[in-house]
């Protein structure tokens, strides 16, 4: 298994020692491989990817546009943006402990958005003008990869809508655009975000509020609640201070 940092979107102080080898029986005889020719870029490599089995992405019931930006909030704190809206999500009160306690609204910072018919075709934009890649993943689903590219987004866009590749992550190009799909079939609290873990941390998320009428009663109650008890008796007993997105 080789796995090699591509130097044009990131800086590894170890590209060559990223190494490992499975072995699925009883032999223990090192192989002997060879890695493939790649281009150094920060591109999916969603073009070679054809899913095994074949589906077909419906026309959306809803979509949005999300424009990524960065600045700083109003304590002067360098925070990212997600559609004019940085999340700031209280530990003590996670937005799954919300839906369980019936809440029928969500402050403006918990970056929610609300899914709440069943089995919907969803298209979700997210676009940036900034010289910055992201890998965008998202919980709970594995989501369909309609279009990437560089520039603006915008109605006359292609899409791919015959089985486009389907991840879980996908890469949000410096200065341009990814275009997910994704059907409304698994209810719960999901939250996409930036994999880079400090952009996670500055509030580059949004959280999926999916047919919230269903999610109670698939949810561990006595998990949900202790746990969500003993994180606030241990916060509080060590004074533990907030200081980041609360993802």
């Amino acid at each position: 298994m080789r796995a090699i940092p591509q130097a044009a979107c990131s800086d590894n102080d170890s590209t060559d020692n990223i190494k490992g080898i499975v072995y699925y029986s009883s032999s223990t005889t090192t192989p002997s491989t060879t890695g493939y020719s790649y281009t150094d870029s920060c591109d999916d490599m969603t073009d070679d990817i054809t899913p095994y089995i074949s589906k077909t992405v419906d026309d959306a019931n809803w979509n949005d546009l999300e424009e990524a930006t960065v600045a700083f909030n109003s304590a002067g704190l360098f925070r990212w943006y997600l559609n004019s809206t940085t999340m700031l999500v209280n530990w003590t009160d996670p937005t799954l402990l919300q839906v369980y306690d019936s809440a029928t609204s969500f402050e403006t910072d918990d970056a929610v958005i609300e899914l709440d018919e069943a089995d919907q075709w969803i298209y979700f934009v997210v676009e940036t003008t900034l010289g910055v890649p992201h890998p965008i993943h998202l919980h709970g689903h594995d989501f369909f990869v309609l279009a990437q590219g560089s520039g603006t987004y915008s109605s006359s866009t292609t899409l791919n809508l015959s089985n486009p590749p389907r991840r879980d992550t996908a890469m949000l190009p410096a200065s341009g655009y990814l275009v997910l799909a994704f059907q409304t079939d698994n209810p719960g609290v999901w939250l996409m975000h930036c994999h880079i873990g400090w952009h996670t941390a500055e509030g580059f998320a949004v959280q999926f509020v999916e047919r919230q009428s269903e999610i109670s009663a698939l949810i561990d109650s006595t998990t949900l609640t202790d746990t969500c008890d003993a994180w606030s008796t241990y916060q509080s007993s060590s004074s533990i201070e907030q200081d980041d997105s609360g993802i």
